[in-house]
């Protein structure tokens, strides 16, 4: 799957080009938090992943078929209108044996179509699981609302490690979640 993957969305659809993906093989369990502009997201850091899980939105498994398909993909839902107590769960759960795993979480939540609105919606789940586990957090920039057929930039950053302390104070967790957004758009440039 990883091979068709890549083909149809990294080599066809666009022209993906991956930078620092060495930063993906300094740790063998942590988190991978990029921007999110598009759909298409998720299908360029998928063929470079080793043994990824996804967090995505709840709407999407709405039907039965495609909750199925998404599952067998190690994909889980997450409902973004709440405190999502179960999908907080699953998410550690995931890092629960020592083997070696990736999380993608998406710390915008959804999609954010328009420039304005970068920065505006920070989600603190990724820092509080980076800081629940004690696993690094890689950030990533990826082209914004790209086209298709279109030249496509991954770039992953440097692991950041977040202070269990954070845990205890909601301001600074959220200050962190904030630097977070800032590391990954920084990588634009």
């Amino acid at each position: 799957m990883k091979k068709f993957i890549k083909f149809l969305f990294c080599k066809l659809l666009f022209r993906v080009h991956y930078y620092n993906i060495e930063n993906l093989q300094k740790y063998d369990r942590f988190l991978i938090c990029p921007n999110h502009s598009s759909v298409f997201d998720p299908f360029f850091i998928y063929p470079v992943s080793k043994n990824l899980s996804i967090m995505a939105k709840l709407e999407i498994f709405k039907n039965k078929l495609v909750a199925k398909i998404l599952k067998h993909y190690n994909v889980f839902p997450v409902d973004r209108k709440k405190v999502d107590i179960r999908s907080l769960l699953h998410s550690l759960n995931v890092f629960k044996n020592n083997a070696p795993c990736e999380l993608l979480i998406f710390p915008e939540g959804g999609v954010v179509k328009k420039e304005e609105d970068i920065g505006k919606k920070i989600h603190n789940g990724p820092t509080f699981i980076a800081a629940k586990l004690g696993v690094p957090i890689v950030p990533v920039f990826i082209t914004r609302r790209p086209k298709l057929f279109s030249k496509v930039k991954v770039v992953f950053g440097s692991p950041i490690f977040t202070d269990k302390e954070l845990l205890k104070d909601k301001k600074k967790l959220k200050e962190s979640s904030k630097n977070l957004i800032n590391e990954i758009y920084y990588l634009y440039k």
